[in-house]
């Protein structure tokens, strides 16, 4: 149905809220240099429809430029294929296709600022102005977590850039934005003024931080309240982050568990619109209050130290995104865990000191090594094979004797980057004392598992047991992210099923003899070579 046949709706809302974290900027710099290619689908479409000469596009002509291009993207943390596929249904509908998409703004600096918008000229409908919430950006993370002390870059463009459409629009105006963007939709609507405010329709806020009282005078909402939409999941959290107050709030179910629910991509609908219900979860309310708790106890200034540290000791590793910050492995959580320890944010006496960039030659061995496994499909499937052989071969090989050799190997990596830390600081205890107590503990665990009799056995189990768990739980996580995919939904259930049921049954009948770990292991380890080896031939003959 057209806008002509059905008006803007709460819906529509959600939809045009994640096509802002589409990346159109590929296109939109191969139409403004003439990139061969793109003739065909930009050949008519760019125009001057405002008064700023902004170009302005059919949705259906800028994704088809970006496929054309090969450049089309979600830059939501956390998105996969299916999103792509929703941008494209979207551009092929009768709906949204021929919404203009006009001023697509994206702004990234290494100074805390990221921010993107776009406006939407609907026809016969009001102009939407949408706000892109968090990228998998490091910036756009820190950004997020600024908003509990301060003022951040991007509300100040948000405001700049709503007043422009506001001011060129002939008829109402609605402003939209999902998760950091719904921040940004409150922001500018608040600071709008008296005659901007007559041309506002609607604000939606899709699951979006609020204001602590030192940055945003709650008196500004309160004059646009009865034009604020607020939508929350069941399992709310960001949104519940200094909780705006809204004249209208709905909270909707989603398909999705725990903080997966922040996605609009889970939020249930049926034929009459959104699934609804009363209240948040029990969870929800919980982590809230703790969250408010903890935030409440701390001084501006403080949050203000703790969030530098946290987010310099992440961009330190020269890593720009939270996935190539992961993808580093194992050693860039330790490096951050320990300078997060060490340092003294939380401390309202002194100032959080700057975090030393790490320069570590094992550190880089371990990243190379990490990286080369995941990036190396052959190389996994060689390895699972591998251990899996080890686990036939030498079934009574004790599970125990694994866990310790790990435990040791642990023990002297982390001894080894205390000397090196202790050498590069002068050694300054005092700085390193995180490290250096981390030392201790570990050797003192270590030590203890072998003096007590049996104690060895049960943390091996313990920790089969958990692994298996968290294992199971991943696949549940990414058998709901392959929606349409048979193939990845079928491996994951099945993988899912049998890492659950034996980390259940390690946990509850524990006095098992290590003969039937190691073969439990091996079996794991061997079905998993199996998808992954049918995974990749299947790829292959994609790409053929």
């Amino acid at each position: 149905m057209s806008f002509r046949e059905r008006e803007f709706t709460v819906e529509d809302n959600l939809v045009l809220s994640e096509l802002v974290y589409i990346d159109y900027k590929p296109f939109w710099n191969a139409t403004s240099a003439g990139f061969p290619g793109t003739d065909d689908a930009t050949e008519g479409v760019l125009t001057d429809k405002t008064s700023s000469k902004a170009k302005t596009v059919t949705l259906r002509k800028a994704i088809a430029g970006l496929d054309m291009l090969g450049a089309l993207k979600n830059t939501r943390a956390g998105s996969g294929p299916e999103d792509l596929d929703f941008a494209r249904n979207c551009a092929e509908s009768k709906r949204f296709g021929d919404i203009l998409l006009t001023d697509f703004r994206d702004e990234f600096d290494s100074s805390d600022r990221q921010f993107a918008a776009v406006t939407y000229i609907l026809e016969d409908g009001p102009t939407v102005i949408g706000f892109r919430g968090t990228d998998s950006t490091i910036i756009g993370w820190k950004e997020d977590f600024m908003i509990s002390y301060t003022n951040v870059p991007s509300q100040e463009l948000a405001l700049d850039y709503a007043v422009k459409h506001v001011d060129e629009a002939e008829d109402k105006v609605v402003i939209l934005g999902h998760s950091k963007g719904a921040h940004l939709a409150l922001f500018a609507a608040a600071h709008l003024s008296d005659s901007q405010r007559d041309k506002l329709q609607r604000v939606y806020i899709n699951d979006g931080p609020g204001f602590c009282d030192s940055v945003l005078d709650k008196a500004l909402i309160y004059r646009i309240l009865s034009k604020i939409t607020k939508i929350t999941p069941e399992y709310s959290i960001i949104g519940r982050i200094f909780e705006p107050p809204a004249g209208e709030s709905i909270i909707v179910r989603s398909s999705a568990m725990a903080l997966l629910q922040h996605s609009i991509q889970t939020w249930m609908m049926d034929g009459r619109g959104l699934v609804t219900c009363t209240d948040h979860s029990p969870e929800s309310h919980l982590i809230t209050d703790l969250i408010d708790r903890f935030v409440e106890g701390m001084e501006l200034d403080a949050r203000e130290n703790f969030i530098d540290s946290l987010f310099n000791s992440m961009s330190d590793t020269g890593a720009k995104t939270i996935k190539e910050f992961a993808s580093q492995g194992p050693a860039v959580f330790e490096n951050l865990l320990v300078n997060m320890a060490g340092n003294d944010a939380l401390n309202l006496k002194n100032k959080a000191r700057k975090i030393k960039k790490e320069d570590d030659e094992n550190r880089n061995i371990f990243s190379r090594l990490w990286g080369l496994i995941n990036r190396k499909e052959s190389i996994r499937i060689a390895l699972s094979l591998i251990l899996c052989m080890l686990c036939f071969i030498f079934p009574d090989f004790a599970l125990q004797t694994v866990v310790y050799v790990l435990l040791v190997f642990i023990c002297i990596y982390e001894v080894v980057l205390t000397i090196r830390h202790l050498r590069d600081s002068g050694q300054d205890f005092r700085k390193e004392r995180p490290r250096v107590m981390l030392c201790i503990v570990l050797w003192v665990i270590s030590s203890a598992v072998i003096v007590k009799e049996g104690a060895l056995f049960v943390v091996s189990t313990i920790i089969l047991g958990i692994f298996f768990l968290a294992l199971a739980y991943q696949n549940i996580i990414n058998f709901r992210i392959f929606r349409n995919k048979f193939f990845e939904r079928f491996r994951y259930s099945f993988e899912g099923i049998v890492t659950f049921f034996l980390g259940a049954y390690i946990l509850i009948v524990p006095d098992i003899e290590d003969r039937w770990y190691m073969l439990s292991c091996g079996y794991l380890l061997l079905i998993d070579a199996i998808f992954e080896t049918l995974k990749l031939l299947r790829d292959r003959r994609k790409h053929r």
